[in-house]
């Protein structure tokens, strides 16, 4: 590529060559990719590729010379510490001609603020995992509006989406925000945006969209029916013998060999969700696809590029603890079976089946203990240093396989944790499982992690941090929105019951319990 590139100097100069074939190039990226016929990690290595012929090229620029598009701020929003979707943007935006101030993640908007001032950004991005997350963006955006800054801002995250951009943090600022559900969505409004007229238009449909949306809720609102009488209880079955776990000791598991954990992941979930696989990826690889034997083969590599780092290791922690139900509150008991060390309060479903996970453990009225089990799962400390040299080095298809990587490491470690945790308990898997039988959750029992559809309350963190005595077992600590840092980590909730099963909590059913936490 270089020899390709010293001859193109030949005939044109460097920003020609930037501005003219490079960015011609990364455009044909873009179009290929928005048609499905490319894959994010085939976006990465042409990434990769731009970064360096473009470093190739500068030493032969004049020094007034500049390929710079636009200049973008970029931040996770306070509270929250996922980086990844946020770090694949700044690899995207970086390579097609933008300067990116990447503020890192749990960014309170003070900061942000400072950072307008210093660098005065063309436009602000925000990213955030979590419902809570969204909720943080739209006072941010009011916190913008108070401080008199006014640029685009560009918003993206799990729990958005462009209703609640256009009906929610949009009215608290006085300039534009436009929703990006992916990076290339990003990059797309950006170079909109950074066009005097196609910015006017934007802004036009985007007022438009905030109308109809506004109507179509009006209309909906006077045409809402009542809702129904809330369903009873749920009445859930306790007819059968309580297994008793082996101890209630504190389980600390150091080191574990990542090698016994990456059988574990979900494909699915690290092929297709993260890396942007199209496709059946395991029938794919099964059939010898060249997209998924290659992007396999970088996957193994990079699986080997972890084993050899020392701070990136599988650690985890686990307890089993005597405990109660007592309507929608669990009561986790001390070790001698009686007073109450820690309490869970939850939701329960006013409609369906009446739901609420406080059902799978016998009643205190019965007069019998049961148990409930706890862990944190955690792949280490090391993952976002080494993920931010092998960016800032440019290895950027590297960089983000090994965040994905330890994101589903960490959830891989908890189906191995939550195997061994049912075999301790009396019931183990039959020596037929497969993981596929394990990832459609063919067992007896469920998890439930805090800040899902079960279990909503993020809060509740707390708790298990307490019993389980997190901080000094492991180097995995709560921000201040109760996600945990780093962001490669897992918990949850462990039941036996044999018709556990998942359920949603309905925004109503949610609120209704927020308010009688918020009244005890």
């Amino acid at each position: 590529m270089a020899e390709d590139l010293d001859e193109a100097l030949t005939g044109r100069t460097p920003l020609e060559i930037i501005n003219g074939p490079l960015m011609d190039g990364m455009a044909e990226v873009g179009r290929q990719f928005n048609a499905n016929q490319l894959i994010v990690a085939e976006v990465l290595q042409s990434a990769e590729s731009m970064k360096f012929s473009v470093s190739h090229l500068e030493p032969h620029m004049e020094q007034t010379e500049s390929a710079v598009k636009g200049k973008v701020v970029l931040a996770t929003v306070k509270g929250d510490v996922h980086d990844i979707g946020k770090n694949l943007v700044e690899i995207i935006m970086g390579n097609n001609g933008y300067k990116i101030i990447n503020l890192g993640i749990k960014v309170p908007p003070q900061d942000l603020i400072e950072a307008y001032k210093e660098h005065q950004p063309d436009m602000i991005g925000l990213s955030g995992l979590l419902v809570k997350s969204a909720t943080m963006m739209v006072e941010t955006a009011r916190d913008f509006r108070q401080a008199g800054i006014s640029c685009p801002v560009l918003v993206g995250g799990a729990a958005l989406s462009n209703r609640f951009t256009r009906l929610r943090i949009a009215p608290e600022y006085d300039g534009m925000v436009a929703y990006a559900p992916d990076a290339m969505t990003g990059l797309a409004l950006a170079n909109t945006i950074q066009d005097a007229d196609e910015r006017a238009k934007l802004m036009a449909s985007l007022d438009e969209e905030a109308e109809t949306m506004l109507a179509a809720e009006s209309v909906a609102r006077d045409n809402e029916p009542e809702p129904g009488e809330d369903v009873p209880p749920a009445q859930v079955r306790h007819d059968f013998e309580i297994p008793n776990p082996p101890d209630l000791r504190l389980h600390v598991l150091n080191d574990h060999p990542l090698e016994e954990i990456f059988p574990y992941i979900n494909p699915q979930m690290l092929y297709v969700r993260h890396l942007g696989y199209k496709g059946r990826f395991a029938d794919d690889l099964e059939a010898g696809e060249h997209a998924a034997v290659e992007l396999h083969d970088s996957v193994r590599r990079v699986e080997d590029l972890m084993l050899a780092q020392e701070d990136i290791k599988a650690n985890a922690i686990l307890k089993f603890f005597p405990s109660n139900s007592d309507g929608r509150r669990i009561m986790v008991y001390g070790p001698d079976g009686r007073n109450i060390s820690e309490e869970f309060y939850l939701g329960r479903q006013s409609q369906r089946d009446g739901l609420c996970l406080a059902d799978y453990l016998l009643p205190q009225s019965n007069g019998q203990v049961d148990y409930v089990g706890m862990f944190v799962t955690s792949i280490g400390t090391g993952v976002r240093k080494l993920a931010e040299k092998w960016m800032a080095e440019g290895q950027f298809l590297d960089s983000h396989i090994l965040s994905a990587l330890a994101l589903e490491s960490a959830e891989a470690f908890a189906e191995l944790l939550h195997q061994q945790m049912r075999q301790m308990w009396g019931f183990g898997d039959s020596a037929e499982t497969t993981p596929t039988d394990l990832f459609r959750t063919q067992y007896r029992g469920k998890r439930f992690s805090f800040g899902y559809p079960a279990c909503p309350r993020l809060e509740d963190q707390e708790q298990l941090f307490r019993l389980l005595d997190v901080s000094a077992n492991l180097r995995v600590e709560l921000t201040e929105g109760y996600m945990m840092d780093p962001e490669s980590s897992v918990s949850a909730l462990v039941f036996h019951h044999p018709d556990a099963k998942y359920f949603n909590l309905s925004e109503r059913d949610i609120e209704q319990l927020e308010q009688e936490i918020s009244q005890r």
